[in-house]
């Protein structure tokens, strides 16, 4: 899953002619408020947490399988969107700890596939992970080239809106376990720990 995201917007120049501001963000959680490009009304903001017409409370949903996206009656009717980033965390589980990776371009603009209601927010479309980076974690966003992301938002199916989107990785402090921080030095690597696997550029 993807639970946890970073987009720093005043460094990119695909983002350069918004006419709204966009913080730079370190650690977006769910239910943050976060900049999607939509085939109807282009760029804008909205919360990071759907939920279906039929709920009669807020079901606060942030990921949708891809596998899954046409069966589940929850994201069943959603509209695509395009979510921006530059980075993303995913905590690998051990037997007694779970430590953050930050999975990254070297602070280039990265697209998250996802899917959202006008009324009711969006979601991040995740799939299973590279495996490159699956020791990490088991799932992955949706990540589409700017081509991919074209035709997501133009109803393509899922299979052919991947691409070849080099990733690296590296352990960073479990600071970004706590919503409140939101500084530029969660991104930072740390040292590994003897038994961690090595950062370094991976897919």
């Amino acid at each position: 899953m993807c639970g946890r995201y970073t987009l720093v917007a005043s460094n990119k120049s695909d983002l350069a002619d918004l006419t709204f501001p966009v913080p730079d963000r370190y650690n977006i959680a769910p239910q943050s408020t976060v900049l999607v490009r939509t085939h109807a009304m282009g760029f804008r903001m909205m919360p990071w947490s759907f939920s279906p017409s039929w709920a009669r409370v807020p079901l606060h949903l942030f990921n949708a399988r891809v596998e899954t996206l046409e069966e589940k009656p929850s994201f069943k009717g959603a509209a695509r969107c395009v979510l921006m980033a530059d980075g993303w965390y995913e905590w690998q589980r051990s037997a007694t700890s779970k430590l953050p990776w930050y999975h990254h371009r070297d602070g280039q603009l990265l697209r998250f596939g996802g899917i959202y209601r006008a009324n009711g927010g969006c979601a991040i479309v995740t799939m299973d992970a590279h495996p490159a980076i699956a020791h990490i974690h088991h799932r992955q966003p949706l990540l589409l080239t700017p081509d991919a992301a074209e035709a997501w938002l133009e109803g393509a199916p899922s299979g052919e809106c991947t691409g070849d989107t080099q990733v690296s990785c590296h352990r960073v402090s479990t600071a970004v376990n706590t919503v409140r921080y939101d500084e530029k030095r969660l991104t930072q690597a740390v040292d590994d720990d003897l038994d961690e696997p090595p950062q370094g550029h991976l897919f």
